[in-house]
Protein backbone atom coordinates (compact mmCIF):
# COMPACT_ATOMS: atom_id res chain seq x y z
CA UNK A 1 0.00 0.00 0.00
CA UNK A 2 1.56 3.44 -0.93
CA UNK A 3 1.54 6.22 1.48
CA UNK A 4 1.39 9.87 0.78
CA UNK A 5 3.42 12.39 2.77
CA UNK A 6 1.66 15.58 2.98
CA UNK A 7 2.46 17.76 6.04
CA UNK A 8 5.22 17.16 8.72
CA UNK A 9 4.07 16.52 12.21
CA UNK A 10 6.83 18.61 13.76
CA UNK A 11 6.60 19.01 17.32
CA UNK A 12 4.06 16.82 18.29
CA UNK A 13 0.91 18.32 16.94
CA UNK A 14 -0.78 15.00 17.35
CA UNK A 15 -1.44 15.14 13.58
CA UNK A 16 -3.77 18.38 13.41
CA UNK A 17 -2.10 20.26 10.39
CA UNK A 18 -1.40 16.94 8.17
CA UNK A 19 -5.42 15.83 8.75
CA UNK A 20 -6.64 19.11 7.46
CA UNK A 21 -3.98 19.09 4.44
CA UNK A 22 -5.55 15.45 3.81
CA UNK A 23 -9.13 16.67 3.77
CA UNK A 24 -8.34 19.96 1.87
CA UNK A 25 -9.37 22.50 5.01
CA UNK A 26 -5.64 24.29 5.40
CA UNK A 27 -5.92 27.86 4.24
CA UNK A 28 -3.60 29.34 2.00
CA UNK A 29 -1.51 31.76 3.70
CA UNK A 30 0.05 33.39 0.23
CA UNK A 31 -2.10 35.12 -1.57
CA UNK A 32 -0.56 34.24 -5.27
CA UNK A 33 1.05 31.32 -5.82
CA UNK A 34 4.03 31.81 -9.06
CA UNK A 35 6.30 29.25 -10.27
CA UNK A 36 6.05 25.63 -9.16
CA UNK A 37 8.76 25.05 -6.75
CA UNK A 38 10.40 21.83 -5.33
CA UNK A 39 13.39 20.18 -3.95
CA UNK A 40 14.64 16.65 -4.30
CA UNK A 41 17.22 14.45 -2.74
CA UNK A 42 18.34 11.88 -4.67
CA UNK A 43 21.08 8.52 -4.08
CA UNK A 44 24.67 7.95 -5.33
CA UNK A 45 22.99 6.11 -8.07
CA UNK A 46 20.52 8.88 -9.32
CA UNK A 47 17.64 7.68 -7.50
CA UNK A 48 15.13 10.07 -6.29
CA UNK A 49 14.96 9.48 -2.46
CA UNK A 50 13.01 12.79 -1.20
CA UNK A 51 11.36 15.18 -3.38
CA UNK A 52 9.47 18.55 -1.58
CA UNK A 53 6.34 19.91 -3.14
CA UNK A 54 4.44 22.70 -1.65
CA UNK A 55 0.89 21.59 -0.43
CA UNK A 56 -0.93 23.56 -3.24
CA UNK A 57 0.86 20.81 -5.64
CA UNK A 58 -0.89 18.24 -3.56
CA UNK A 59 -4.52 18.62 -4.80
CA UNK A 60 -6.35 19.05 -1.96
CA UNK A 61 -8.72 21.63 -1.80
CA UNK A 62 -8.09 24.52 0.01
CA UNK A 63 -10.48 26.87 2.16
CA UNK A 64 -10.07 29.56 4.75
CA UNK A 65 -11.43 27.60 7.30
CA UNK A 66 -13.70 24.75 8.15
CA UNK A 67 -17.87 25.03 8.36
CA UNK A 68 -19.32 25.15 12.08
CA UNK A 69 -20.37 21.55 11.31
CA UNK A 70 -16.99 20.08 10.25
CA UNK A 71 -15.16 22.07 13.09
CA UNK A 72 -17.09 20.40 15.65
CA UNK A 73 -15.94 17.18 14.56
CA UNK A 74 -13.06 17.68 14.37
CA UNK A 75 -13.06 18.94 17.75
CA UNK A 76 -15.13 15.75 18.98
CA UNK A 77 -11.99 14.44 17.37
CA UNK A 78 -9.50 15.64 19.37
CA UNK A 79 -10.85 15.78 22.31
CA UNK A 80 -11.24 11.45 21.65
CA UNK A 81 -7.75 11.43 21.06
CA UNK A 82 -6.61 13.63 23.71
CA UNK A 83 -7.91 10.82 26.34
CA UNK A 84 -6.90 7.35 24.65
CA UNK A 85 -4.27 5.52 26.32
CA UNK A 86 -0.78 5.83 25.16
CA UNK A 87 -0.11 2.79 22.67
CA UNK A 88 -3.42 2.33 21.56
CA UNK A 89 -5.30 2.86 18.54
CA UNK A 90 -9.23 2.32 17.52
CA UNK A 91 -11.54 2.82 14.79
CA UNK A 92 -14.20 5.28 15.89
CA UNK A 93 -17.04 6.37 14.73
CA UNK A 94 -18.64 9.59 15.67
CA UNK A 95 -22.40 10.42 15.20
CA UNK A 96 -22.88 14.03 15.68
CA UNK A 97 -21.88 16.42 12.96
CA UNK A 98 -21.08 13.58 10.58
CA UNK A 99 -23.40 13.49 7.45
CA UNK A 100 -21.14 11.11 5.66
CA UNK A 101 -20.77 8.75 8.58
CA UNK A 102 -17.05 8.56 8.38
CA UNK A 103 -15.40 6.24 10.54
CA UNK A 104 -11.87 7.41 11.42
CA UNK A 105 -8.42 5.36 12.46
CA UNK A 106 -7.38 7.33 15.82
CA UNK A 107 -3.87 6.70 17.20
CA UNK A 108 -2.11 7.42 20.74
CA UNK A 109 1.23 6.80 20.20
CA UNK A 110 3.94 5.00 22.72
CA UNK A 111 5.21 7.44 24.95
CA UNK A 112 8.57 6.32 26.50
CA UNK A 113 11.42 8.97 28.87
CA UNK A 114 14.14 6.31 28.53
CA UNK A 115 16.72 5.39 25.37
CA UNK A 116 16.43 1.74 26.98
CA UNK A 117 12.51 1.22 27.03
CA UNK A 118 12.39 2.51 23.31
CA UNK A 119 15.07 0.31 21.95
CA UNK A 120 13.68 -2.48 23.69
CA UNK A 121 10.42 -1.75 22.08
CA UNK A 122 11.22 -0.86 18.56
CA UNK A 123 14.50 -2.97 18.58
CA UNK A 124 17.05 -3.17 15.71
CA UNK A 125 14.52 -1.47 13.08
CA UNK A 126 16.28 1.93 13.87
CA UNK A 127 19.32 3.41 15.80
CA UNK A 128 19.07 6.06 18.46
CA UNK A 129 21.95 7.33 19.61
CA UNK A 130 22.28 8.30 23.55
CA UNK A 131 23.70 12.21 22.39
CA UNK A 132 23.28 14.69 19.71
CA UNK A 133 26.19 17.30 19.25
CA UNK A 134 26.05 20.29 21.44
CA UNK A 135 25.89 17.52 24.40
CA UNK A 136 21.88 17.48 23.86
CA UNK A 137 20.86 13.77 25.93
CA UNK A 138 17.68 11.88 25.30
CA UNK A 139 14.70 13.22 26.68
CA UNK A 140 11.75 11.53 25.47
CA UNK A 141 10.33 9.66 22.58
CA UNK A 142 6.36 9.32 20.80
CA UNK A 143 6.28 6.69 18.27
CA UNK A 144 3.92 4.45 16.77
CA UNK A 145 3.40 0.97 14.35
CA UNK A 146 1.99 0.34 11.20
CA UNK A 147 -1.67 -0.36 12.08
CA UNK A 148 -4.08 -3.42 11.28
CA UNK A 149 -6.89 -1.32 10.02
CA UNK A 150 -9.31 -4.45 9.98
CA UNK A 151 -12.72 -3.54 11.54
CA UNK A 152 -16.93 -3.86 11.28
CA UNK A 153 -18.65 -0.61 10.11
CA UNK A 154 -21.90 -2.26 10.02
CA UNK A 155 -20.66 -3.07 13.90
CA UNK A 156 -20.06 0.02 14.63
CA UNK A 157 -23.36 1.73 13.20
CA UNK A 158 -25.38 -0.70 15.50
CA UNK A 159 -23.30 -0.15 18.50
CA UNK A 160 -23.82 3.51 18.38
CA UNK A 161 -27.64 3.13 17.66
CA UNK A 162 -28.08 1.00 20.72
CA UNK A 163 -26.03 3.01 22.97
CA UNK A 164 -27.02 6.26 22.02
CA UNK A 165 -24.00 7.46 23.21
CA UNK A 166 -21.87 9.96 21.09
CA UNK A 167 -18.89 8.18 19.79
CA UNK A 168 -18.22 4.22 19.35
CA UNK A 169 -14.89 2.29 19.50
CA UNK A 170 -13.56 -0.15 18.47
CA UNK A 171 -9.93 -1.25 19.19
CA UNK A 172 -7.33 -2.43 16.71
CA UNK A 173 -3.81 -3.54 16.74
CA UNK A 174 -0.46 -2.23 15.46
CA UNK A 175 1.71 -4.37 13.04
CA UNK A 176 5.29 -4.76 14.29
CA UNK A 177 6.46 -2.40 11.84
CA UNK A 178 7.81 1.10 12.81
CA UNK A 179 5.73 4.08 11.22
CA UNK A 180 7.50 6.72 13.11
CA UNK A 181 9.25 7.63 16.36
CA UNK A 182 9.58 11.54 17.13
CA UNK A 183 12.39 12.19 19.82
CA UNK A 184 13.49 15.11 21.72
CA UNK A 185 16.62 15.97 23.19
CA UNK A 186 18.13 18.47 25.67
CA UNK A 187 20.91 20.27 26.67
CA UNK A 188 20.28 22.98 29.60
CA UNK A 189 17.52 25.12 27.93
CA UNK A 190 17.90 23.75 24.37
CA UNK A 191 16.04 21.08 22.75
CA UNK A 192 16.44 19.42 19.40
CA UNK A 193 13.61 17.21 17.74
CA UNK A 194 14.64 14.25 15.85
CA UNK A 195 11.86 12.79 13.97
CA UNK A 196 12.09 9.74 11.86
CA UNK A 197 9.68 8.30 9.70
CA UNK A 198 9.22 5.12 7.73
CA UNK A 199 9.60 6.06 3.96
CA UNK A 200 8.90 3.19 2.42
CA UNK A 201 6.38 2.89 -0.27
CA UNK A 202 5.92 6.83 -0.20
CA UNK A 203 3.65 7.50 -3.06
CA UNK A 204 6.52 8.95 -5.97
CA UNK A 205 8.82 10.13 -2.67
CA UNK A 206 7.00 12.80 -1.91
CA UNK A 207 6.59 15.12 1.12
CA UNK A 208 3.97 18.26 0.77
CA UNK A 209 4.98 21.38 3.01
CA UNK A 210 2.84 24.55 4.07
CA UNK A 211 4.60 27.44 3.23
CA UNK A 212 7.49 26.15 1.16
CA UNK A 213 7.77 29.61 -0.89
CA UNK A 214 8.31 31.62 2.50
CA UNK A 215 11.25 28.76 3.83
CA UNK A 216 14.99 29.42 2.44
CA UNK A 217 16.54 25.95 1.29
CA UNK A 218 19.84 24.66 0.20
CA UNK A 219 21.00 20.55 -0.94
CA UNK A 220 24.02 20.23 0.99
CA UNK A 221 26.08 16.69 0.53
CA UNK A 222 27.43 14.75 3.67
CA UNK A 223 30.16 12.21 1.97
CA UNK A 224 27.53 10.26 -0.50
CA UNK A 225 24.28 11.43 1.26
CA UNK A 226 22.31 14.63 0.00
CA UNK A 227 20.74 16.68 3.10
CA UNK A 228 18.12 19.43 2.57
CA UNK A 229 19.24 22.17 5.00
CA UNK A 230 15.93 24.73 5.79
CA UNK A 231 15.55 27.56 7.16
CA UNK A 232 12.04 29.27 8.09
CA UNK A 233 11.68 32.87 10.13
CA UNK A 234 8.68 33.08 12.74
CA UNK A 235 7.78 35.80 14.62
CA UNK A 236 10.81 35.61 17.45
CA UNK A 237 12.93 32.73 15.85
CA UNK A 238 14.33 31.07 13.22
CA UNK A 239 13.38 27.16 12.36
CA UNK A 240 16.04 25.71 11.01
CA UNK A 241 15.84 21.86 10.16
CA UNK A 242 17.73 19.17 7.92
CA UNK A 243 15.86 15.96 6.17
CA UNK A 244 17.72 13.15 4.75
CA UNK A 245 16.67 9.79 3.37
CA UNK A 246 18.63 6.36 3.58
CA UNK A 247 17.77 2.62 3.91
CA UNK A 248 18.28 1.21 7.58
CA UNK A 249 17.28 -2.23 7.89
CA UNK A 250 15.95 -2.95 4.48
CA UNK A 251 13.73 -0.05 4.65
CA UNK A 252 14.03 3.60 3.55
CA UNK A 253 13.89 6.24 6.42
CA UNK A 254 13.57 10.04 6.94
CA UNK A 255 15.47 11.82 8.83
CA UNK A 256 14.72 15.07 10.05
CA UNK A 257 16.21 17.50 12.71
CA UNK A 258 14.95 20.35 14.05
CA UNK A 259 15.92 23.01 16.18
CA UNK A 260 16.60 26.89 16.32
CA UNK A 261 18.76 29.41 17.32
CA UNK A 262 22.60 28.64 16.15
CA UNK A 263 22.10 25.19 17.73
CA UNK A 264 21.80 23.55 13.71
CA UNK A 265 23.90 25.75 10.86
CA UNK A 266 25.06 24.32 7.41
CA UNK A 267 28.70 24.02 9.24
CA UNK A 268 27.42 21.61 11.69
CA UNK A 269 25.05 19.49 9.54
CA UNK A 270 27.72 16.85 9.24
CA UNK A 271 27.87 16.13 12.82
CA UNK A 272 23.87 15.69 12.79
CA UNK A 273 23.96 13.33 9.71
CA UNK A 274 27.15 11.01 11.24
CA UNK A 275 25.59 10.92 14.69
CA UNK A 276 22.82 8.77 13.22
CA UNK A 277 25.37 6.50 11.99
CA UNK A 278 25.42 2.91 14.07
CA UNK A 279 29.03 2.99 15.61
CA UNK A 280 30.81 -0.23 14.40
Amino acid sequence: MTKIKREKERFFVKYKVSILVAIGLIASISSGYAAVQYYQLKSPQGEVLYLEKDVKESGAKTVKEPDQEMDAFLNKRWEIEDNMEPGTVAAVYIVPHNPQKQIVTMTAPFEYMTLADVQKKVGDQIFLPETLPGGHAFLDARFEFGIKNEYDKAALYQKAEKEKKEYVMQPLAWTNELEYLYTTYQSGKSYINLNITNYEGVQESTTYEANLDQQKKEVVKVGQIEVLYTEEAKKDQTDKSIVWVVEYAGKKMQYEVVATGDVLTKSKISEFVNAMMPKK
